[in-house]
C-alpha cells in the first residue's frame, strides 16, 4: 500500500511531495516523489494515554465496554490508547483490569489497546477531584497485587500520589516491570516530586487538575511538572480544565517533547447532556461540561482530534507541535519508538485530516478502520 496526501509529518515536519510505503502493518520506506496528491495531512496516529470511556461505556464496565471504546476512537484519529480507572474497591479495580486484559487478546477491528492506565486507589485525600475518598489505599506491594496479580502485564500506566509512605517504593517496583508511573490528585511538594523522579517517575497526570496550585514559594507539582527535565505533562486541553493561557504557559516552558495531550473522557463522551457514570460516581453533564454534585469537574467530554486543534486554535501552538503532543510524545512517554512516528520500521498507523484538521480517514496498523467518505 502507498499513501500519498500533500503534506506529511516527517521527523517533526511537514513535508510535501512524500510518499509512505506500508507492508505488513508496517511502513517500509518514506520517500519524496512528485506527483498529483490528495489534499490532505498524514500525520502519526493519536494516542489517548487517559480514557476512561465514552458514548455511554466505561473502562470499569469490563471487556465489551473497552472494545466498543477502541471499534469508536478511529473516528477521532485515535489509533492506540489506554482504558482507564477510576478510584474504587480493589475488586472492582481488579474486574476491570481483567476485562482490559481479555479486550487486549480479542481483535479490536479499532484502535490499539495498550494496555490499562490504573488511575488510583494510591492516592492521598485532600487533592481527589471527582475520586471516591473511601477507596484509597496505601500505596505497597501487597495493595498492587490485591488489584494486579496475575494480570501485571496488562498494566502500562499507574497514576499515584508521590508523598505517600510507600509510594517511592512502589514507583521503583513498577518501572522495573515496565511500568510507567505519574503523579496524579497529589499534593505533593517539588522536593517530593524530585525524590519520586528519582524513584522512577515520569509523569504528571493532567497538570494543575487535582493536584496543589503553583505558588511563588511553594510551587508544588505544577513547579515540578513545568521544570524538572525528565517529566511528561498529561494536558487537558478542552478549555475548560485549563485556561488557554496556561496551555500557553505549558507549551513554552515544556516544549512539544514534554506535553502530552489527553482527553480524559468520560462516559458522556460523544452523547449528549444528561446523567451519567465514571466509575462509582453519579456526574451530571450540562453543555459539555461534567460535574459531580459537589460541582467538581469529573473527567471531561473532549476527543484527541479536538484537544489538537486546541492546542493550535488556543494556546498558538504549530500543527506540528499539536501533533507530537498527540502522538509522539504520549508514545515515548511509554516508551514504544514503534508508534506516534512516520518513519520506516514504525506501525503505519495514521490519522488523515483535512485542511480544517477534521479526521478523513484512519488507518491502524496498514488497515483503514475509519473513511469519513463512507461514515
Amino acid at each position: 500500500m502507498k499513501l500519498r496526501y500533500q503534506k506529511t509529518l516527517v521527523d517533526g515536519r511537514l513535508r510535501e511531495n512524500m510518499s509512505v510505503e506500508v507492508a505488513d502493518g508496517r511502513v517500509l520506506r518514506v520517500v519524496e516523489e512528485a506527483g498529483p496528491a490528495e489534499e490532505c495531512l498524514l500525520l502519526p496516529g493519536l494516542i489517548d494515554l487517559h480514557i476512561h470511556g465514552m458514548l455511554g461505556v466505561d473502562t470499569m464496565q469490563g471487556c465489551q465496554a473497552v472494545q466498543a471504546m477502541a471499534a469508536a476512537l478511529p473516528r477521532y484519529g485515535v489509533t492506540a490508547f489506554l482504558p482507564t480507572t477510576m478510584n474504587d474497591e480493589a475488586g472492582r479495580i481488579r474486574q476491570a483490569l481483567s476485562g482490559v486484559a481479555r479486550a487486549m487478546d480479542l481483535p479490536s477491528g479499532g484502535a490499539q489497546i495498550l494496555g490499562a492506565h490504573l488511575e488510583g486507589p494510591f492516592f492521598a485525600k485532600d487533592h481527589l477531584g471527582a475520586q471516591d475518598a473511601g477507596c484509597c489505599l496505601a500505596p505497597s506491594m501487597d495493595n498492587y497485587l490485591r488489584i494486579a496479580e496475575g494480570l501485571e502485564g496488562a498494566v502500562k500506566l499507574l497514576s499515584l500520589s508521590p508523598e505517600l509512605p510507600g509510594a517511592e517504593a512502589l514507583t521503583a517496583y513498577l518501572v522495573s516491570k515496565g511500568v510507567a508511573v505519574s503523579a496524579g490528585h497529589t499534593g505533593a511538594t517539588l522536593e517530593q516530586m524530585e525524590r519520586a523522579q528519582a524513584s522512577g517517575l515520569r509523569q504528571v497526570t493532567h497538570l494543575f487538575n487535582g493536584m496543589n496550585g503553583l505558588h511563588h514559594r511553594a510551587p508544588g507539582v505544577p513547579g515540578a511538572g513545568l521544570t524538572l527535565d525528565g517529566l511528561t505533562c498529561q494536558l487537558i486541553a478542552d478549555g475548560i480544565h485549563l485556561h488557554p493561557a496556561i496551555l500557553k504557559l505549558c507549551l513554552r516552558a515544556k516544549g512539544a517533547a514534554g506535553l502530552c495531550l489527553i482527553t480524559d473522557a468520560m462516559a458522556a463522551c460523544g452523547m449528549p447532556d444528561g446523567q451519567y457514570r465514571l466509575g462509582p460516581t453519579d456526574v451530571t453533564v450540562r453543555d459539555g461540561v461534567a460535574r459531580i454534585a459537589a460541582g467538581n469537574l469529573a473527567g471531561s467530554t473532549l476527543t484527541l482530534d479536538r484537544a489538537l486543534r486546541n492546542m493550535v486554535q488556543l494556546a498558538g501552538a504549530s500543527l506540528e507541535e499539536a501533533a507530537r503532543m498527540a502522538s509522539q510524545t504520549p508514545a515515548d512517554a511509554l516508551g514504544l519508538e514503534e508508534l506516534g512516528r512516520i518513519a520506516p520500521g514504525a506501525v503505519a498507523s495514521f490519522a488523515v485530516f483535512d485542511g480544517a484538521l477534521r479526521v478523513q480517514k484512519t488507518y491502524v496498523a496498514g488497515c483503514l478502520r475509519y473513511d469519513g467518505a463512507r461514515a
